[in-house]
């Protein structure tokens, strides 16, 4: 499953990596503030959300009850291949012997 999450992280776009770093399995930020963050437009982030949710990494949902917007919730698998990008991310130490 270790092995599922860092392909997955590997797979994704930059945008796809940062999206789903910026989300999580209790609390998210809605499309428009994802959007803000990211630099790109509402619908991109609602397409990044899709992706997420049809490759089985999160589920959309509203944010708050009577709130106009949704958000993406990841689960247990999105929050592995949150974990995975944020390695990814992380700068390699220096091996001079390489």
């Amino acid at each position: 499953e270790e092995g599922d999450a860092a392909y997955f992280a590997k797979s994704m776009t930059d945008l796809q990596r940062e999206i789903i770093a910026l989300c999580a399995k209790g609390e998210t930020l809605g499309y428009s503030r994802l959007a803000e963050k990211t630099g790109v437009t509402y619908s991109e982030a609602q397409a990044v959300g899709q992706y997420l949710q049809s490759a089985n990494l999160a589920h959309i949902s509203l944010l708050k009850p009577g709130f106009n917007g949704s958000g993406i919730f990841l689960n247990d698998r999105g929050e592995k291949v949150t974990s995975a990008v944020l390695r990814l991310r992380k700068p390699k130490a220096w091996n001079p012997k390489k």
